[in-house]
């Protein structure tokens, strides 16, 4: 009986010692951003979605398990210290020779209510009882959640010291155990279950693919260091493409390179597109030298000409073509990650180029051996598209992705950033006189980047690309309103912080 009562055979992770992490400089704990992913993912559990697949429901629930798991790495600044006894003045008397305090062992239901894989195990019922995955398979699917989410935090905290908060670091971990979980899944799915895939559905499919590649690659680097060698970096890479490449054509039911030509040359749309962003691109790079020569510019205005610029590729991608948007911009985010992996590396003479090209985006939250505020700024206005809870291509209620009623969630991360972040950076650097308190950031700027979203979303109204009534309205503007309050208060990176704020109330619109 007491075997069966012992809960140590369980798997067990040991908790972040906080008193040993170097965070990022100047910023607080931030604990609380753990709850942001999940907040985002919940629409997944609504009626509207059940005919999607794979179900939303999925991704919900895991984003509950890894929301409650965080705290379980922060446990000792989020839980009491109620398992301490001090013992009384009679005690001491007595017991004169003993320790001033006495540790008293917790109970088994309390060692198994704070255990780090319970979320996996309560969440594995759930997906069993409210999906159609069979329990073996929920099984699996939480533990290799938990796993990744412990292991990648674990890791991001001690090999990379000072890039993140305590937030940003549970942020970077979940987001890593969602990803990577629900890829497999929906690759091993496909697999098990072949049929022909819709052009949305191969789009996802590659995306699962890069993802899962993009993961192995950078474990087998850090793994096997010998891989990092300049004589077997490049064909590491080679190797893990190729790999991909025919994975991913395994799943998709056809060559992935034809298929992507096909796509990208069969609509006059995309080829548009494709040029348009890439005139964005050569733009982008032409400020930056003009401003790089003249000193009188200031560094926030800098970095926000970026943003804007986020905001003319972004906004005609969503509206005219959000599949290959949603493919082009998780493209960029894994080909960002590998030109970081390459810069780390020092791989010559592509990380001297690299580390130039990313120095504009250097603010004052990029510190330790990370440049992460492009990546930040990407993912946060592409995240909309990847936490719908229906794939691109699929809606609810049998809407297109660019009806007026299901385009403006996907538009959270532009108005956030893209517009609300940069008139308030620009209108405080300019018209700034009253300053919050505690903070650089200034009411007036605030107000602008309030007043520039609603201006925003009354301009796609007008142009009928949002459809509004009053009371969506009266949210809206408590909904913004909240998102300028946290953008002017908060010492976490806005990029990340803003996106997900912004589109769980916007979902319920």
């Amino acid at each position: 009986m007491k075997k069966l009562m012992n809960i140590n055979v369980l798997p067990t992770v040991s908790p972040l010692h906080l008193e040993n992490l170097i965070t990022r400089n100047g910023a607080s704990a931030g604990v609380w951003l753990v709850v942001l992913i999940p907040l985002a993912c919940s629409p997944g559990l609504y009626d509207t979605h059940t005919h999607c697949h794979p179900s939303p429901r999925l991704l919900s629930l895991l984003a509950i398990q890894v929301g409650v798991s965080g705290i379980h790495l922060y446990r000792q600044i989020c839980l009491s210290r109620s398992n301490h006894k001090t013992p009384t003045g009679k005690e001491a008397g007595t017991n004169g020779n003993e320790q001033e305090g006495s540790v008293r062992r917790p109970s088994i239901l309390l060692r198994l209510a704070t255990h780090p894989y319970t979320p996996a195990l309560i969440t594995a019922v759930a997906i069993s009882l409210l999906t159609d995955i069979h329990p073996i398979v929920a099984g699996t699917l939480t533990t290799i959640c938990a796993r990744v989410l412990y292991q990648t935090t674990h890791w991001l905290f001690h090999a990379f010291p000072g890039s993140f908060s305590l937030g940003e670091g549970a942020v970077a971990g979940q987001t890593a155990a969602l990803t990577l979980t629900c890829s497999l899944y929906s690759l091993g799915f496909t697999l098990v279950h072949p049929k022909v895939l819709t052009y949305s559905q191969q789009t996802s499919a590659l995306i699962q693919m890069g993802v899962v590649v993009v993961a192995a690659l950078v474990t087998g680097l850090y793994r096997i260091p010998r891989l990092r060698s300049a004589r077997l970096f490049v064909p590491y890479v080679c190797l893990c493409g190729a790999v991909g490449a025919g994975g991913a054509s395994l799943v998709m039911g056809e060559w992935v390179v034809g298929w992507l030509v096909d796509t990208i040359t069969h609509s006059h749309l995309r080829m548009t597109l494709l040029g348009w962003w890439a005139g964005l691109t050569l733009l982008a790079l032409a400020l930056t030298s003009w401003a790089r020569r003249r000193s009188g510019v200031a560094v926030t205005v800098l970095r926000k000409v970026y943003h804007l610029v986020i905001v003319l590729v972004f906004v005609p991608g969503i509206l005219l073509d959000p599949v290959f948007t949603h493919l082009a911009a998780a493209a960029a985010t894994l080909l960002c990650l590998l030109l970081e992996v390459v810069r780390l590396e020092s791989v010559e003479p592509l990380s001297t180029i690299i580390g130039r090209a990313f120095a504009p985006f250097l603010d004052e939250k990029d510190g330790g051996a990370l440049i992460l505020s492009h990546i930040y700024l990407l993912v946060g206005v592409a995240s909309p598209l990847w936490l719908t809870p229906c794939p691109i291509g699929e809606t609810s209620m049998g809407q297109w992705p660019g009806s007026p009623r299901s385009v403006l969630p996907l538009l959270s991360g532009v108005l956030a950033v893209g517009v609300g972040d940069t008139a308030a950076s620009i209108g405080g650097t300019y018209m700034g006189r009253r300053r919050w308190v505690g903070t650089k950031k200034t009411v007036e700027g605030s107000l602008c980047g309030l007043a520039a979203q609603m201006v925003a979303v009354a301009g796609l109204t007008g142009a009928g690309v949002v459809a509004m009534t009053l009371p969506a309205w009266g949210r809206l503007v408590i909904a913004v309103g909240l998102v300028a309050a946290i953008e002017a208060l908060t010492d976490q990176v806005d990029n990340i912080v803003l996106p997900l704020l912004l589109y769980t109330p916007l979902m319920d619109l």
